[in-house]
């Protein structure tokens, strides 16, 4: 048995009933095992935003609400909701019957804690998701009431995703410690459709069917593996084999889709990911070369992005020609912003102009590269960028790390020329995009502004657009902001993501997910 919804509307004095948009319904799964590219520093999306850790944690932990098949906004933890009609006060009621794993009964003050104390201080979109929110308050057991200091329509679908608004119990997290620390970090507790019950590092990890998860009927699986599969090619193989069930958006080898296409018993298929993802670099603009605007823009001019896309990404995608809003997001997206395209001759005029001429060896001046290697295009991203920039001179030096030498050392640290990964510019800019250009984000946390960007006047138009409540008037102050930016170049926009996933043929559900972290409780076998 399925739970049933009913479509929301979301309107002043809106309340939700439930949704009609079911989930796929179909016969139980003993083991579904599914590959993913390396070990988790983490399971615990409040404080990272890890793809690998907010897949393995959106199983064991629930949000506020979730997305449908559809993209509306449904029942998760919370079963309906009103909005004040000035947008100003947004009122959750949750299911009363809902146990974290461990027996303690969840109440709406872990909502309010979680994202107040955790979410807010250690995840960069949830900064950017929470800046509106004035209090958030449970009035009952029940009951949340969110004050905002300014209408912000994009908090409801943010309160969706599992890389910014994930619930962590107060009870565990409220020990007076920082919560990054805690060591249910890797032996997680939560109210989702999995309970927790091995990681082996290097292997696998293990979750089991929650058997008094809130939603009747759900999950479909009893036991859920998340096997460790570092090398590309074996994740293929193993998938062909049916050793794994399932390779993740993140974790798909792109060399590998052609043959897998061929596989009788595999479905290949594409994510919908209403988050948008863009290929990326980050660029330390504090000091050194890229500190220079005409810098940055004459390297962005060195780079072929076709040829990266082509060679590094195998055609999944479209080069990014809208700087910081990805063309995925079509409401917000404009081409009207500083076109880059491969132009090195442009490039060396630019670097000659910019006080940088070449030396008696023909370079001008070296620059670093960091990437996680868990991040497979990257490593032919950073080797074709290299051949660009030895072009006009600009020797550039390979730093692909693992993935958690790798925030630290970008995120934190901030000890980077250039830094590369996949981000996020959806759901909304509000959202995703401005994280990474607001001053006040300007900290050492992973997700947040490392280039040390600051622009008072994108500044002014993101916090402006971000409570326009007139959709046409947020787009065209989206447009100016991502003018301004794309003109300013602290990053280098690579490409916008497409998400090639392979799946066993004889399962049905995986593709209702359009935020590519949710729960697989809905999948279940033909």
């Amino acid at each position: 048995m399925l739970m049933k919804r009913r479509s929301l509307l979301m309107a002043a004095a809106l309340c939700a009933l439930g949704s009609t948009a079911a989930f796929s319904e179909g016969k139980p799964i003993r083991t579904f095992v599914v590959g993913i590219p390396g070990d988790v520093a983490v399971i615990n999306s409040t404080i990272t935003t890890d793809i690998s850790s907010s897949i393995v944690g959106g199983q064991v932990y629930s949000t506020v609400v979730r997305l449908d098949k559809d993209g509306n906004v449904v029942p998760s933890l919370a079963k309906s909701w009103e909005i004040a009609p000035d947008g100003l006060t947004y009122t959750f009621h949750f299911y009363d019957d809902i146990k974290w794993h461990d027996g303690v009964p969840f109440t709406a003050e872990d909502v309010a804690w979680s994202l107040w104390n955790v979410n807010k201080k250690y995840n960069g979109p949830a900064a950017g998701l929470l800046e509106a929110v004035e209090s958030i308050t449970a009035t009952d057991k029940t009951t949340a009431v969110f004050k905002l200091k300014y209408p912000y329509p994009p908090l409801l679908r943010g309160l969706a995703y599992f890389n910014s608004s994930t619930i962590v119990s107060k009870h565990i997290f409220d020990d007076g410690q920082d919560p990054r620390k805690n060591p249910s970090n890797l032996k997680p507790v939560g109210t989702g459709p999995f309970l927790f019950k091995e990681y082996k590092k290097g292997s696998y990890i293990t979750l089991e069917k929650n058997p008094a998860y809130h939603v009747e009927g759900q999950p479909h699986i009893e036991r859920l593996v998340f096997q460790i599969i570092p090398n590309e090619a074996s994740r293929g193989l193993a998938i062909e084999k049916g050793d794994i069930d399932f390779i993740t958006y993140n974790s798909m080898p792109l060399g590998e889709v052609d043959r897998l296409k061929q596989a009788k018993n595999v479905t290949v298929a594409f994510q919908k990911r209403v988050i948008a993802g863009q290929y990326q670099a980050f660029l330390n603009t504090r000091k050194g070369p890229l500190a220079k605007k005409e810098v940055r823009q004459a390297l962005y001019y060195a780079m072929d992005r076709n040829a990266m896309l082509e060679k590094a990404g195998f055609g999944f995608g479209k080069v990014s020609r809208g700087g910081p809003i990805s063309s995925e997001q079509p409401i917000f997206y404009t081409e009207k912003v500083r076109q880059y395209d491969f132009d090195p001759a442009l490039a060396n005029k630019m670097l000659d102009e910019a006080g940088f001429p070449r030396g008696a060896d023909g370079k001008r001046f070296p620059l670093r590269v960091s990437y996680s290697l868990a991040e497979g295009p990257l490593n032919d991203v950073a080797r074709l960028m290299r051949s660009n920039f030895a072009a006009v001179g600009v020797e550039l030096i390979d730093q692909g790390m693992d993935a958690g030498a790798w925030r630290d050392s970008a995120f934190v640290k901030w000890d980077f020329d250039i830094t590369m990964g996949s981000f996020a510019s959806g759901p909304d800019p509000a959202i995703g995009a401005q994280t990474f250009f607001l001053c006040s984000r300007i900290e050492p946390l992973f997700g947040r502004n490392a280039s040390g960007y600051c622009n008072p006047k994108v500044d002014e138009l993101l916090n402006t657009a971000a409570q326009e409540l007139d959709e046409a008037k947020r787009v065209q102050l989206y447009h100016q902001a991502a003018a301004l930016i794309t003109e300013d170049v602290p990053h280098w926009w690579l490409w916008d993501r497409y998400y090639p996933i392979a799946f066993n043929a004889n399962v049905v559900g995986i593709t209702d997910d359009v935020t590519g972290y949710g729960t697989l409780d809905q999948i279940s076998a033909k």
